[in-house]
């Protein structure tokens, strides 16, 4: 626990993004990859969405001690996994409006996956947030379509909607490089936690990383100490992880 300029109290939040590519590269160094996080929420895209493939995601929470706690076919491959000191208020998935076809090429579905959670401290807990895991698209006109729909203060509908305007953390695979029309929409409210702090570090392509295409951002009322893209274990997907260390504010 530690507290952030003025006094106030505030308890460490630590969230991880990470694309798994459906699971089909090294998934025990997967396994490494989140155990040596020791996240308190894994914002995870690409998992497996293929028919009785869903226990795989099951497996994988089960055997890094987290609990699945937003996963689905809405949420298009993105998901949420929570460590035991999380307190989860609400949770769900949902489908992002997505074109069929783009020419005569299919498109991938797109959705995100929510969770509304607190975490403890000194005789309490923190105020909510409400994070987010994308997994954006590849056409400039849908990520910036997308990413209007989820900026804090859009309306979530479902059970999330009470936690609209909670402080935001939106975390995952972009597809676009910083200083992209996305970025620069995000910047306007989110910070890249990885620039506030200073250690932006590519994720793409894992094996030898050029393009930084997985963030974090996070509401300003947060606090960022670290940011971390560890690159141990190259052969988990083709993307890299990113770990962030937040503070979050005392509820009341």
């Amino acid at each position: 626990m530690s507290a952030p300029a003025g006094g106030r109290a505030a308890a460490r939040l630590r969230v991880a993004t990470f694309n798994v590519r459906e699971l089909l590269d090294d998934t025990l160094a997967v396994r490494e990859v989140l155990r040596a996080a020791r996240a308190d929420v894994v914002c995870l895209q690409e998992v497996p969405t293929l028919l009785f493939a869903g226990h795989r995601l099951g497996d994988l929470a089960a055997d890094t001690g987290l609990w699945v706690t937003a996963a689905g076919a809405a949420g298009a491959g993105t998901a949420i996994l929570t460590a035991a000191r999380v307190d989860v208020r609400a949770a769900g998935v949902r489908a992002l409006p997505t074109a069929r076809r783009r020419g005569w090429k299919p498109v991938r579905r797109r959705g995100t996956a929510e969770a509304a959670v607190r975490v403890p401290l000194a005789g309490g807990w923190s105020v909510d947030v409400l994070v987010r895991s994308v997994h954006l698209g590849l056409d400039d006109g849908e990520r910036f379509d997308h990413v209007t729909r989820l900026l804090p203060g859009t309306p979530v509908g479902g059970p999330l909607e009470p936690w609209s305007d909670a402080p935001a953390v939106l975390a995952g695979d972009l597809n676009e490089e910083p200083g992209g029309a996305v970025h620069r929409r995000l910047s306007t409210v989110l910070l890249d936690a990885a620039e506030a702090v200073g250690t932006p570090a590519p994720t793409f392509p894992a094996r030898s990383p050029r393009r930084r295409l997985d963030a974090v951002l996070v509401d300003r009322l947060l606090s960022v100490t670290s940011v971390s893209t560890p690159g141990e274990h190259p052969g988990a997907s083709d993307h890299l992880p990113v770990l962030a260390d937040l503070l979050v504010p005392a509820a009341g």
